[in-house]
C-alpha cells in the first residue's frame, strides 16, 4: 500500500504516539506541581485536571502499537524483518507496562484524595503523604515513560537495520 491511505495511517500512528505519550507527560507535570502545592485541594486548576474521570488522550497510547503494525504490514512488509520496529514495539511495552501499573493507579488515587473534601480542618491534611506519593508515583512513570518514546521515535527515524 502507498499513496493517500498509507500516509494517513503513518500519520495516525504518529499521532496516538503524541497525543498518548503527551498527556502522560502533562500529567507528570501536573502532579509534580500537585506535589509541590501547600493546598493542593484549594488549587483550581489541580481540581479541574485531576477531576474523577478517565484520561482518554492518555489511553490513545494503546492505539500506537495497533496502528504501527497495521503501517508496518500495510507498507514494505521487508521491515518486519529488520530491527527497528521491534525497539520500538519493545519501547512501547516497557512504557505501556509502566503507565498502566504506575501512573493510571495512582492518577486515580490523586482523583480521589483531591474529591474527596473532609469536613474538618483538621491538620495535617489527612492523605497527604500518600497523596504526594501518589504525585511522586506520576512524575517518575511520566519521566519513564517519556524516555521510552524519545527512544521510539530516535528507533523510528534511525531505522537501524
Amino acid at each position: 500500500m502507498t499513496g493517500p491511505s498509507y500516509d494517513l495511517l503513518v500519520g495516525l500512528h504518529a499521532l496516538s504516539a503524541v497525543v498518548g505519550f503527551g498527556a502522560v507527560g502533562v500529567s507528570g507535570t501536573y502532579a509534580a506541581r500537585a506535589r509541590s502545592a501547600a493546598e493542593p485541594r484549594q488549587d483550581p486548576g489541580l481540581q479541574r485536571y485531576f477531576h474523577p474521570s478517565t484520561n482518554w488522550a492518555e489511553r490513545s497510547l494503546l492505539l500506537t502499537p495497533v496502528l504501527g503494525a497495521i503501517v508496518l504490514w500495510a507498507g514494505d512488509r521487508s521491515a518486519v524483518w529488520q530491527v527497528w520496529p521491534w525497539i520500538g514495539l519493545g519501547c512501547w511495552i516497557l512504557a505501556a507496562a509502566i503507565a498502566t501499573s504506575r501512573c493510571w493507579p495512582a492518577e486515580r488515587r490523586i482523583q480521589t484524595w483531591l474529591a474527596d473534601v473532609p469536613e474538618s480542618r483538621e491538620r495535617p491534611l489527612p492523605g497527604l503523604a500518600e497523596f504526594r506519593e501518589a504525585c511522586r508515583s506520576v512524575q517518575w512513570g511520566a519521566s519513564a515513560t517519556s524516555l521510552c518514546f524519545l527512544a521510539a521515535v530516535v528507533a523510528m527515524i534511525w531505522q537501524p537495520r
